[in-house]
């Protein structure tokens, strides 16, 4: 029988002891469970309804933290194909660029949106790190794989980009959005959760996008990219927590 297991029962029964108590200062639930009655024994009833729900959700199956961004991910990457064949790779047959160059920063950017997004849905480990290292790793990509061939007459007309990026990227947000209440509230994590559901636009981007001009490719591609990372860190603050799992 598991500690908690245990704890649950006796709380039942009314015949909390020394091992009970100590097991309650070490796990939140069951400090939680018995409130400030953790250091003596109850003699009334001890609210055997609350025992038995506490008994069930000890019990029941725990569904794996990495389902959910997978599922993310695979949408990303399903996105990220589709917008491509609809928009046409234009960039990829006339940038100037080494083709090598083109398909590291493609790479790159395909890995955020899709391994980056259960990096960074990871429990507190050196693996949320590798989230972090993609998402800096992603505007030096685009940059460097630039050809600074300027295709635009007026710069405003690149604002297509922005528009581009703000569609592509409205789904993954609002399914990263839903991903981040079942974790305890964290601006990082929901700053790089969204870098990486994004990272789908500069990805298509990266492939449609025939102006190498790095000005276009900042005001356009990268500056609204960062931004709809730091509204999911705005955003998450108001949402509701389901969880708070680390």
């Amino acid at each position: 029988m598991s500690p908690h297991s245990r704890l649950v029962d006796h709380l039942a029964a009314g015949i909390l002891d020394a091992e009970d108590r100590a097991h309650a200062a070490r796990c939140t639930a069951c400090a939680a469970l018995l409130g400030g009655e953790a250091a003596r024994p109850r003699p009334e009833d001890p609210r055997p309804e609350l025992a038995d729900a506490v008994r069930r959700e000890l019990g029941r199956a725990v569904r794996p933290w990495w389902l959910w961004p997978l599922l993310l991910a695979l949408g990303n990457a399903a996105l990220a194909v589709g917008a491509v064949a609809v928009l046409e790779p234009w960039n990829w047959e006339v940038s100037e660029s080494p083709r090598w160059l083109l398909a590291a920063a493609a790479a790159c950017l395909a890995a955020l949106g899709t391994l980056g997004i259960w990096l960074a849905s990871a429990p507190p480990s050196p693996r949320f790190r590798g989230a972090l290292l993609l998402a800096l790793a992603a505007p030096l990509a685009v940059l460097v794989a630039s050809d600074g061939r300027v295709a635009n007459d007026r710069f405003l007309d690149g604002a297509t980009c922005l528009w581009t990026t703000l569609a592509l990227s409205a789904l993954p947000l609002v399914a990263a959005a839903f991903l981040l209440t079942r974790n305890a509230p964290s601006a990082l994590r929901a700053g790089t959760m969204g870098l990486a559901a994004a990272a789908v636009a500069l990805l298509v981007l990266q492939f449609h996008c025939a102006d190498g001009d790095r000005a276009h490719l900042f005001v356009f591609h990268l500056l609204p990219w960062g931004a709809l990372g730091a509204l999911l860190a705005v955003v998450r603050r108001r949402l509701p927590t389901w969880s708070y799992a680390p």
